[in-house]
């Protein structure tokens, strides 16, 4: 991390604009600017300098900026590449727009066009990178190259993994070829880092619980299951199967309170005095009531549709990582100038 923007970088970049209104850096500077100073209270400008510096002079620049928010900030992928892909073909000398690009394209499953632009990225950028090694590790699992992507996870873990998605996707990967030896050692590994303790990990328990049950050691996964202090049944089959399996008082209690709770949404849906009756149409509330009844019907069947173990595979468990700053001239974290 470099330096910070504060509200007199804001103050000055501002009035460098109004006396510039058209040059497009002071705009970008400006836009990043805005994005990570609280005190400015201008978060909501953001989208609009960056397009407007994009209109102003379309460049790789402009256009890699601009598109960076909208796929970073509106998970519009679509959009991005739209904005991005025709100064891709003009060979950008940075590997950022080759890494924005192929992240957009790795979000929207097309992994064969993220692979080869993050490969070009590599091929760029001066230090070899985490998220760029690990998203393309991903790649090649979706390519069916999973000894490729092997090598790349080892590469990533030894470069820097301080939130342990790389050895997590290794341990996936490994129990997709059926090297299950090295997983519990994984695992624990996981379970010791400063990481793994924060309420908010990449790499949760309710994730090392799948891993464990995708390895068949389901006693392992529900007692680590057993360490979150929630998670949701209906989204989890896998999850109820364990606690019908290991723990049904806990099951019914969990069943229970999830009904419950649905239950009270619908009164609430129902009852004209409570506040947030009048956000909804008459329409959306009944389309919003039966979606709830739907939901209790599918929790209080739950425990005869799971008399055989679901099935989860690999390919629903890969994690990608976020591409991270790639915005140019981003003073905060020393991104190129130069396109």
């Amino acid at each position: 991390m470099n330096e910070q923007y504060n509200i007199n970088d804001i103050r000055q970049l501002e009035n460098g604009l109004t006396k510039n209104p058209n040059d497009t850096d002071l705009i970008n500077k400006l836009a990043i600017g805005y994005l990570s100073c609280r005190e400015a209270d201008s978060f909501n400008k953001v989208d609009g300098l960056l397009k407007k510096a994009f209109e102003i002079k379309p460049s790789i620049k402009t256009a890699n900026n601009y598109a960076y928010q909208i796929i970073t900030d509106w998970d519009d992928y679509e959009r991005g590449i739209e904005i991005l892909q025709p100064f891709i073909d003009k060979e950008p000398k940075s590997y950022m727009p080759y890494n924005l690009i192929g992240y957009a394209y790795l979000m929207k499953e097309n992994y064969e066009k993220a692979k080869f632009y993050f490969e070009k990225a590599l091929t760029l950028s001066q230090t070899e990178m985490v998220e760029i090694i690990h998203n393309l590790a991903v790649c090649e699992n979706y390519l069916d190259n999973p000894q490729k992507a092997l090598t790349l996870y080892d590469k990533s873990i030894e470069l820097m993994d301080k939130d342990n998605e790389s050895k997590f996707n290794k341990a996936v990967c490994q129990i997709e070829l059926g090297l299950t030896s090295e997983i519990d050692q994984i695992i624990q590994k996981i379970r010791k880092s400063e990481s793994y303790k924060d309420l908010t990990a990449w790499v949760s328990c309710t994730d090392l619980s799948q891993l464990c049950y995708l390895n068949n050691d389901l006693k392992q996964a529900y007692d680590i299951l057993m360490e979150s202090p929630n998670f949701d049944l209906q989204s989890y089959p896998e999850f109820c199967y364990l606690l019908l399996k290991y723990n049904d008082s806990k099951f019914n209690e969990l069943a229970e309170e999830e009904v419950e709770s649905k239950k009270s949404w619908i009164a609430d849906l129902n009852d004209p005095e409570d506040e947030e009756y009048e956000d909804y149409t008459e329409q959306e509330r009944l389309a919003e009531i039966k979606k709830l009844n739907e939901e209790i019907e599918i929790i209080r069947t739950l425990r005869q549709k799971l008399i055989n173990p679901p099935e989860i595979k690999p390919s629903e468990l890969y994690k990608t990582i976020f591409c991270g700053c790639l915005f140019y001239d981003c003073k905060i974290h020393g991104t190129q100038f130069d396109e």
